[in-house]
């Protein structure tokens, strides 16, 4: 596989495209379902060797046509079920989760008077058991998925299970509501990225592939203005440190990449992307400095509204 980017040779061609004006303005919220415990040798290499509970972010999007659009789900409660019993146990037991029945995604939406009726969309950036955790909530949404990753993951329970998932977390995604992405037939160039999908035709969710951690990931490049830009960058980094400093995980790390040498080489071109683009927000999933500046400073600023 090639890499994701086209050919850049400077500065100024890793510069994303200009948001236009009429560009429909949407609305991110960062939230979380669930934390699992990770020794954060395990995250950057070189770093301390401490147990750290490590955030499953996922995303609502409010677009002002097609409404609310979820990326990813994070855990579910659904996981101590899956995980109950032996070989599938094992995953509870290297990675163990913590996550309450309040702490789903559907019962967050819930809080904030979003119904699963009203999630018109979910976008799920790959298929691993951290990601999907709450997708059979979502009865009634258009689900995107990569194709490649759909296909991958028809193979058995058992074999799915040392790659990261769990079968039984996705097996009611029912195939009517099902929409397989074809990079590579049907993308396009967006500035510095090779094949990307412009979701709604209009330049707010850009869909682009990042293959490495899992065979059919992709990060979603949501554009609101010039000045606030986000790249959702699902597991193609723990950290952001990853990128930053040009290196991966402990050794064992490893065995949690589909193919580890392609998931390195996007470090250095998502390094040169934050660099000519100061207004983009990169956000990897598990990055728990992203938990903080997301959620628990928007915790403490609404705890400081109430007692006002």
């Amino acid at each position: 596989m090639s890499s994701i980017f086209n050919n850049r040779n400077n500065k100024n061609e890793w510069t994303l495209p200009p948001v236009l004006e009429t560009t429909p303005k949407c609305k991110l919220t960062v939230m979380n379902a669930g934390f699992s415990k990770i020794n954060n040798k395990h995250l950057l290499k070189g770093a301390n060797s401490s147990d750290v509970l490590v955030p499953a972010l996922f995303f609502l999007i409010e677009h002002p046509i097609h409404g609310y659009i979820l990326f990813d789900t994070g855990y579910s409660t659904r996981f101590y079920e899956a995980t109950k019993s032996f070989p599938f146990s094992i995953m509870n037991r290297l990675t163990p989760v913590q996550i309450s029945e309040k702490d789903n995604a559907v019962a967050q939406l819930l809080q904030m008077n979003i119904s699963t009726s009203q999630i018109q969309t979910v976008i799920l950036s790959h298929l691993h058991a951290d990601h999907v955790g709450g997708i059979s909530d979502f009865k009634f949404s258009t689900i995107y998925v990569d194709k490649r990753e759909w296909e991958f993951c028809q193979q058995s329970k058992i074999k799915l299970l040392f790659k990261g998932y769990l079968k039984e977390l996705i097996e009611n995604i029912h195939l009517s509501s099902l929409k397989q992405l074809d990079f590579d037939k049907n993308g396009s160039s967006y500035g510095p990225f090779k094949n990307t999908i412009d979701l709604f035709n209009d330049a707010t969710v850009i869909l682009v592939p990042l293959p490495g951690h899992a065979i059919g990931q992709f990060g979603l490049l949501l554009n609101i203005s010039n000045q606030e830009r986000y790249f959702l960058i699902a597991d193609s980094v723990y950290v952001k440190e990853n990128y930053q400093k040009n290196r991966g995980g402990s050794f064992l790390s490893r065995f949690a990449h589909y193919n580890l040498k392609q998931y390195k080489s996007n470090f250095p071109m998502l390094k040169q992307l934050e660099i000519a683009n100061p207004n983009l927000m990169m956000i990897p999933t598990h990055d728990s400095q992203m938990y903080t500046l997301f959620i628990q400073k928007a915790k403490k600023h609404h705890s400081l509204i109430k007692r006002k």
